[in-house]
């Protein structure tokens, strides 16, 4: 199975992922009462979506389950992880670096009006199909 890969130091941004087609978005009335709403890709899936949102609260790129990114941590200026209530929008840019080289790989979306997803940016990253 695949996994992502930071594109510029090759260090691994995921462990093994299986592709799927993309799920809609959890609708509202589904979030509860933290105001988060639950994930919107299942565990050790991916799934590509290179159409921006018309509102731009949807980031081209490939869609990944928040618990299954690894080798990442959260931009260095704060105000890429400005949101509403308890998490981050994502739409201030990149909020997500690799840990190993410090390139912006992805965004972290977890807010009450955006979905609870990481979409990593395609011209960040890459898919490694090796078993090492």
């Amino acid at each position: 199975m695949p996994r992502f890969l930071c594109d510029h130091c090759r260090l691994p941004l995921t462990g093994p992922l299986t592709k799927v087609r993309l799920p809609p978005p959890v609708p509202m009335s589904e979030i509860p009462g933290i105001r988060t709403r639950p994930a919107r890709m299942p565990r050790g899936t991916y799934a590509r979506n290179l159409q921006a949102s018309d509102f731009g609260i949807e980031v081209p790129g490939f869609t990944v389950h928040p618990d299954d990114v690894i080798g990442t941590e959260q931009h260095p200026d704060v105000m890429r992880s400005i949101g509403c209530c308890q998490g981050s929008s994502g739409t201030d840019g990149p909020n997500l670096v690799c840990m190993g080289c410090a390139s912006e790989v992805g965004t972290r979306q977890a807010d009450c009006y955006t979905d609870n997803q990481v979409i990593l940016d395609p011209r960040a990253v890459c898919l490694s199909f090796a078993e090492d």
